[in-house]
C-alpha cells in the first residue's frame, strides 16, 4: 500500500507518468545515465571550531550524486545543507542532508546540478514508475511536489530564491514563452518562479547552486 500511497500523492506531471499505458521517448532525445567513472567528482573540504576555539578541518572529502529515476540523466550533488545558519560549527555533520530537499526560510542548500543533453523528462521505457515514485520521495524528499505543471515537462516552482552559477556546458532555463540561454560563467538569481531545465547541446550542463528558503 505504501508505493500506492505514493502514487497517488505525486503530482500531476508524475502522476501522469505512472498512469500511462505505454512511454515513448525518442531514440534520438534518449539518455542513459552516465558510467560510474564519468560522474563528476566533487571533493567537500569543511572549516569549523575544534571547540577551543581553534580552526580545523572538520571533514575532506567526496560527496557521491543523488539520482531519481524520474529525472533520468539528472545528478544532484547535496553539498551543504542547513535548516538554520549559526557559526561556530564544530560537527561537519551539521550540513547533512535534511528531511526536506528545498529549504524553508531561512534555510540554505549547496550543492551542484547536472542536466543532461536532450533531457525529456520521461522516464526509461519498462521503468518501474511505482517505485520510482518511492525513490524520488527518499531520495530528494519533497521535491516531487514541486513539479506542479501536467503538460509542462519538467517545471516546478519552489519557495526559495536560487543563485545559481553555470559551471560547464550550455542550458536553457524555459517556461511558457520565456526562453534563457545561460553558458559557462552566467549568473542566474531565481526569484521562486516556475521554470524547467533543459540542455540542447552535447555535453553535461553543470551549475552550482545556492537555495535560501523564502516567503511569499
Amino acid at each position: 500500500m505504501y508505493l500506492l500511497d505514493v502514487v497517488a500523492a505525486l503530482p500531476p506531471y508524475f502522476r501522469r507518468q505512472v498512469d500511462s499505458v505505454t512511454l515513448t521517448i525518442s531514440d534520438s532525445h534518449r539518455y542513459t545515465s552516465r558510467e560510474a567513472s564519468d560522474t563528476m567528482k566533487v571533493r567537500r573540504v569543511v572549516m569549523g571550531d575544534d571547540g577551543n576555539g581553534t580552526t580545523t578541518v572538520l571533514d575532506d572529502g567526496t560527496v557521491e550524486p543523488t539520482t531519481a529515476t524520474l529525472l533520468p540523466g539528472v545528478e544532484i550533488h547535496r553539498v551543504w545543507e542547513l535548516d538554520s545558519v549559526s557559526v561556530p560549527v564544530t560537527d561537519a555533520s551539521a550540513g547533512a542532508p535534511k528531511s526536506t530537499f528545498f529549504p524553508a526560510n531561512p534555510g540554505v542548500r549547496f550543492g551542484f546540478l547536472t542536466v543532461p543533453p536532450g533531457i525529456t523528462y520521461v522516464p526509461e521505457p519498462g521503468a518501474d514508475l511505482a517505485a520510482a515514485a518511492a525513490e524520488m520521495e527518499e531520495r530528494l524528499p519533497g521535491a516531487a511536489a514541486t513539479f506542479a505543471f501536467p503538460d509542462k515537462p519538467g517545471a516546478h516552482v519552489t519557495q526559495t530564491v536560487d543563485y545559481i552559477v553555470v559551471l560547464s556546458g550550455d542550458g536553457v532555463l524555459r517556461f511558457d514563452d520565456v526562453e534563457v540561454r545561460l553558458s559557462q560563467g552566467d549568473c542566474l538569481i531565481q526569484n521562486g518562479t516556475p521554470h524547467a531545465w533543459f540542455n540542447d547541446g552535447t555535453e553535461p550542463f553543470v551549475v552550482a547552486f545556492a537555495l535560501c528558503g523564502a516567503t511569499r
